[in-house]
């Protein structure tokens, strides 16, 4: 139901570091009616123009904190809501070229009372943010 909405459009850009370009940023939206701790996250699956992206070349933010995909069963304390975005970096030296890019999310979350996995999956051809 929710999943429509999972790749924010606003946000998708590279990122600078020093006058260097370390990677991107895209947004992402909670896939479900209300908010969960990050911990409930089990998947974030995310491609770009095809290509499918490392867990491990990801770092999240949620409310101005940062976790590598790794830590997340850990983050209890930090809830993504449904009106929220986070923020996930990739780490890609020299980014994305300029234009447009075919984005795939695929989002798993597990929920405590029910006994299957709330999923969302999405896809969009955004335009990098200059």
């Amino acid at each position: 139901m929710f999943e429509k909405y999972l790749i924010h459009p606003k946000g998708f850009r590279n990122v600078r570091e020093h006058q260097e370009v370390t990677g991107f940023e895209v947004q992402l939206r909670i896939p479900y009616y209300r908010g969960l701790p990050m911990s409930c996250v089990e998947v974030i699956d995310l491609s770009i123009d095809g290509e499918k992206i490392n867990n491990e070349d990801m770092i999240i933010t949620v409310k101005g904190e940062t976790f590598t995909f790794a830590e997340l069963p850990t983050v209890i304390n930090h809830r993504w809501e449904m009106t929220e975005t986070i923020t996930v970096f990739v780490k890609r030296p020299g980014g994305l070229s300029d234009g447009e890019h075919k984005i795939q999310a695929f989002v798993s979350l597990r929920i405590s009372y029910l006994p299957f996995n709330n999923v969302g999956d999405d896809e969009k051809t955004l335009v990098l943010e200059a």
